[in-house]
């Protein structure tokens, strides 16, 4: 037991063990869809045979139903006899009149009998009299009984003592004749009646049917070879049957009464040791209730499906072969690339070690990747036209004053209409930070904010119709609309999972969303936009809140305030000018903190800015330094700028200000050795190395840095890092046969596409392609 079980612990955890039993499961997979396939098939021929039968049995009970109509029709041509009534009712004439109505009840017997082919015989029993008339003649009645129709079943004294109880049409179970020549071997059915026209009598008028057109007819609606049709009356006597002999067949008579055992009939029963599938219809034929009963041999119905047995072994044999072979002969090769994954996934430390259970390793791994990026599934489901979007952005954000039907009439005029009367914004500033665009290239940037969008859209909740309006460079309004008393708690929600999302990359991109109330009107709609974006700017840069939602006391704290005291310039002044830049960093953030706390304004915020930026100039004028002009020229356009930055980008923009500000009043002191800078560049470029980590590490602004690097070394950090792996790749590729999956992680790459594209971008080939034209 014990190396079973470790076969077990240690074999099947491996995705080559897995391959096999997945091949060998395919073969078993498709034996289990053949089998059912086949069965199903088999229960539609089944159920289609059943309503075949069910149209035959209709058939068939149609045709007796209009023979036993026409046998009862002749009970009314024999009453437009009078001799035939008189007789029948024994009321006739004494002597020569007596005899002349029997020869006439004789030769109207006679016309009976050939109405249909399936009469055999027809007479009239006058019992008091003890004479048989018939279409043949007349009789005495124990003559006629013993040697002319001699029943099997029903001898003389049974007609003698016969009484129908005042029923109008009997139908009686088969019998067999005897008697004559001509009636020995028949199989008659006897059909009684007490009555012709309106005159009941003691006397009996017998029709007797022969039994062979009813065969024949049952026999030519079977619809296999081994079918079995009969009629039973509602006592279970059987009166015809599709097979000859049945009177006397007691295998048949069985199976006829396991077929209508317990009450009803059974779908299956027992004839001659084979199974049989029994169809039943209950139907009448003149006021006699009867049973049509149809047996199918289970044989007869596999045997139409023969070819398909033939077929569904031979692919089953086929497929378990073939299954078996794969499992050999691709088991292998399909484990390769999955191996290959794992060596990739746990890296280059990790080989030699034990194998592990890959199934569940890959599966860890790609979920760990996947949880970090939520899935866009939900679409928007409302649109807004893109003229309505822009006349609502003008509205929010120049402040446009329409009254609330004014304002109605632009989205009227193209068919769109509010669904709701309330409305709340959240406003939400992508900051995308310098990571970003040296890590990116253009077409990226560009995209970005089309991908933010999007990724916002898939996110919305869809309780109620909402909208997204671009209101500037990486500015967008969440515009929803609510039924009134709806709270906003749901789409603070929203945006604290939007936030949320980019916090992992936050050197990347940071997201903040001020949220404003929920209001009726278009005023409103106006009014939370406003608290939107106060609620944004009381975002602090330099704390880990990213969300904020404004609320009543907010309003009251709106006639505050601050900027800059005396106190805080002069200090700020001093400490530019001295070189601390630790210092300078703490007292710009404490100060834009304490503005973005007490409620600042955008253009209050611009100022504050601005404030800043003639800080830094004096000082550098009092040491007689001078930023370089493509730093200087990008401070000014940011002050100049149009565009609405964020809290946090003018916190950014301020302290990068101030470093390029100590850098440049610090450069007559100590100069930055860029050749120290770029040894450690050559030396630690395989590992996670960025300008901002640099920074820190040689106590300068990452600004300051990258424009002494691109001066000193002719381009900038990311490239001249791109192009020291690409040339160390190209080392590996020639000089060695290490895969290309463990150069790209060699060289500092994070992943096989991001090294194949950036190669390809700067050789014009693939590493492929490369190490091909090498010779290796």
């Amino acid at each position: 037991m014990t190396w079973l079980a470790k076969f077990r612990r240690v074999s099947f955890r491996s995705m080559f063990f897995r391959f096999i039993i997945l091949f060998v499961s395919i073969s078993v997979l498709i034996q289990v869809i053949n089998f059912v396939t086949y069965n199903m098939y088999l229960q539609y021929v089944r159920d289609r045979i059943e309503t075949n039968y069910d149209s035959s049995l209709a058939n068939v009970a149609s045709s007796l139903n209009r023979l036993f109509e026409g046998i009862y029709q002749s009970n009314f041509l024999l009453s437009l006899d009078p001799s035939a009534l008189s007789v029948f009712s024994g009321e006739g004439e004494e002597g020569n009149a007596k005899y002349a109505d029997i020869s006439q009840t004789v030769r109207s017997l006679a016309r009976i009998k050939y109405i249909d082919s399936s009469i055999d015989g027809a007479y009239i029993y006058k019992r008091k009299d003890d004479l048989i008339i018939s279409n043949e003649g007349t009789y005495s009645a124990s003559y006629f009984f013993d040697s002319v129709y001699r029943f099997e079943e029903y001898p003389a004294a049974f007609w003698k003592s016969y009484t129908s109880g005042y029923k109008l049409f009997s139908i009686f179970p088969p019998s067999e004749l005897g008697g004559s020549d001509r009636n020995v071997g028949k199989v008659v059915i006897p059909i009684v009646q007490s009555k012709i026209a309106e005159y009941w009598s003691n006397n009996l008028y017998v029709i007797n049917l022969n039994v062979q057109p009813i065969v024949q007819l049952l026999q030519n609606y079977k619809l296999t070879p081994g079918s079995i049709l009969f009629i039973a009356d509602k006592n279970g006597t059987m009166l015809a049957s599709s097979e000859n002999g049945f009177t006397s067949d007691p295998d048949l008579q069985a199976f006829m009464k396991e077929s209508l055992s317990e009450g009803g009939a059974s779908e299956q029963a027992i004839y001659k040791k084979q199974k049989m599938r029994v169809i039943t219809l209950n139907t009448s034929f003149f006021y006699n209730d009867v049973v049509m009963i149809v047996g199918v041999p289970e044989n007869d119905i596999r045997s139409s499906l023969s070819n398909l047995e033939n077929l569904r072994i031979i692919s089953a044999a086929f497929t378990l072969l073939l299954s078996l072979i794969l499992s050999v002969a691709f088991s292998k090769n399909l484990y390769a690339p999955i191996k290959s994954l794992v060596d990739r996934l746990s890296g280059p430390h990790s080989k030699g070690k034990q194998p592990m259970n890959e199934f569940e390793y890959l599966d860890d791994e790609i979920g760990r990747i996947m949880s970090s990026v939520q899935s866009l599934n939900q679409q928007l489901s409302y649109a807004l036209p893109l003229a309505n979007e822009q006349f609502l952005v003008k509205m929010l954000k120049y402040n446009y004053l329409y009254d609330d039907a004014g304002a109605e009439m632009s989205p009227a005029r193209s068919g769109f209409k509010f669904e709701h009367g309330s409305f709340m914004i959240a406003v939400f500033q992508f900051n995308f930070r310098k990571p970003f665009y040296d890590t990116f290239d253009e077409t990226f940037r560009n995209d970005s904010s089309h991908m933010l969008v999007k990724l916002l859209k898939s996110l919305l909740p869809g309780d109620y119709p909402a909208y997204l309006l671009e209101m500037d460079v990486h500015l967008i309004a969440l515009l929803a609309n609510v039924p009134e008393g709806v709270e906003r708690e749901l789409y603070e929600r929203y945006c604290a999972e939007v936030v949320d999302l980019f916090r992992r990359d936050e050197d990347f991109l940071r997201v903040h969303a001020g949220i404003g109330g929920v209001h009726a009107g278009y005023g409103g709609m106006r009014r939370s936009y406003v608290e939107a974006m106060k609620a944004l700017w009381r975002i602090s840069p330099f704390d880990g809140k990213r969300v904020y939602a404004f609320a009543e006391s907010d309003e009251e704290a709106e006639a505050k305030r601050y900027l800059l005291d005396k106190e805080e310039e002069n200090r700020l002044f001093n400490l530019a000018l001295s070189g601390r830049k630790e210092e300078l960093r703490e007292l710009v953030e404490n100060t834009i903190d304490r503005n973005v706390s007490s409620g600042i304004s955008a253009p209050l915020m611009r100022e504050l800015y601005m404030r800043f930026y003639s800080i830094g100039l004096q000082a550098l004028k009092m040491r007689d330094k001078e930023l370089e002009e493509e730093a200087g020229r990008a401070y000014t356009d940011f002050i100049l700028s149009n565009d609405s930055w964020s809290a946090d980008e003018i916190a950014e923009a301020v302290l990068a200000f101030f470093d390029s500000v100590v850098g440049a009043v610090a450069g007559g002191n100590a100069k930055f050795d860029v050749g120290a800078f770029k040894a450690f560049i050559d030396e630690h470029y395989h590992e996670d190395i960025h300008l901002e980590l640099l920074a820190g590490k040689y106590k300068t602004s990452p600004q300051y840095m990258s424009r002494l690097l691109k001066r000193e070394l002719g381009v900038g950090f990311q490239e001249y890092l791109l192009d020291l792996r690409i040339r160390k790749a190209k080392e590996l590729l020639a000089g060695s046969d290490r895969k290309i999956g463990d150069i790209w992680e060699t060289v500092g790459f994070n992943n096989r596409n991001t090294f194949i594209r950036a190669f390809k971008a700067k050789e014009g080939i693939t590493p492929s392609e490369y190490r091909s034209n090498m010779g290796k």
